[in-house]
């Protein structure tokens, strides 16, 4: 049965502009890097600016940013998600944003790559964790999955550039489901071993979405080549440290096919074309804190960005030499995403670890 969300949702809305970012209705709130949620370079990251304003007396500055869906054709479209404050969303790059009606909790989000009114969302709602779909701007959210019961959260999902009929899901009790008819129906994905760590991160292969990685929580990766018919955990074949179980972020190189980035509490590992894995040469003191973002520039996949604690790191030369970029804010950065149009800009939500 599909369910309508909205009636409901405007409540947890009201909350979070009463309390939640500690607002004043005669002092006008000022949006700095130290009490920065999302925040925006024009130019290729030399400097970075918080963008956090709804209006001249509201910011979003009480939230941790989870997930963030770019429109695929209007790159000034950005929905962000929260862990307990809903959607928001910014219509001119950033610039102001604006609640969108959703359960308080919202996890994973991803546009229709072929059609931008076209959007999915994971989230939690009266307890329980589901999936939702909106089918044009301003439209009502609609349930198309949900948990049995309560206490699990659908920790990431993934959707394919070649059939967008085709999307991923994962929890946080290491359960994988997948639909090929835009979430009418869902199957669940075997392992060949038991996994008890979060899906965290789903990525598909820029030219065969037969072929996906799935990051586990601090677990590891896995891998299926013939679409989930088998999935295989191939953490081992990473690093033969051992060190890749400490997994935080993995990103798909958006231009070439089958190169992948792993970012672990140790380094960022890359998947080549032929399978095999190598470790970046990162500057050793950010090796010490968790890679938790990584971004490629769609147009050139020798420019490599990552976060490290207080810190931002970008290549040009494919991870050979890196300059850096200082963060002076409370939150880390939680996740790095180009403008697939104009990669000078790129956008960064934060949160608390």
């Amino acid at each position: 049965m599909i369910r309508k969300i909205l009636a409901v949702v405007p409540i947890f809305v009201a909350v979070f502009f009463l309390s939640g970012c500690g607002l004043s209705d005669t002092v006008a709130p000022k949006a700095t890097m130290a009490n920065a949620t999302f925040i925006k370079t024009e130019d290729g990251g030399t400097s970075w600016n918080p963008k956090m304003k709804i209006d001249d007396k509201q910011l979003i500055s009480g939230i941790d940013v989870l997930s963030m869906a770019i429109h695929p054709t209007d790159q000034n479209i950005i929905y962000i998600s929260t862990d307990s404050n809903g959607l928001f969303v910014t219509k001119d790059a950033g610039e102001t944003w604006a609640a969108v009606k959703y359960p308080d909790k919202a996890y994973g989000l991803v546009f229709d790559p072929k059609n931008g009114d076209i959007m999915y969302g994971s989230g939690v709602f009266e307890g329980r964790a589901k999936i939702f779909k909106r089918l044009a701007e301003g439209q009502e959210w609609k349930e198309i999955y949900t948990e049995p019961a309560d206490g699990t959260i659908i920790s990431s999902l993934a959707i394919s550039s070649v059939n967008s009929n085709v999307l991923y899901a994962g929890t946080n009790a290491g359960i994988i489901i997948k639909t090929t008819d835009g979430g009418q129906t869902w199957v669940n994905l075997k392992i060949n071993q038991d996994i008890n760590a979060p899906i965290t991160s789903i990525v598909f292969d820029k030219v065969n979405d037969q072929h996906v990685l799935f990051a586990l929580f601090q677990g590891g990766i896995l891998e299926t080549k013939n679409a989930g018919a088998s999935i295989e955990n191939i953490t081992d074949q990473i690093d033969t440290k051992g060190n890749t179980t400490s997994v935080y972020s993995l990103v798909a190189d958006p231009y070439l096919g089958g190169v992948a980035y792993a970012g672990t509490g140790t380094g960022i590992f890359r998947r080549n074309t032929d399978g095999s894995w190598n470790s970046l040469n990162l500057i050793e003191s950010s090796k010490a804190f968790a890679i938790r973002s990584i971004a490629i520039n769609p147009k050139n996949s020798r420019e490599i960005m990552y976060s490290s604690a207080k810190a931002i790191y970008k290549s040009t030369d494919g991870g050979v030499k890196w300059a850096t970029f200082q963060l002076d804010t409370s939150k880390d950065i939680s996740i790095l995403k180009y403008d697939q149009m104009d990669p000078a800009k790129i956008y960064a939500g934060m949160r608390s670890f």
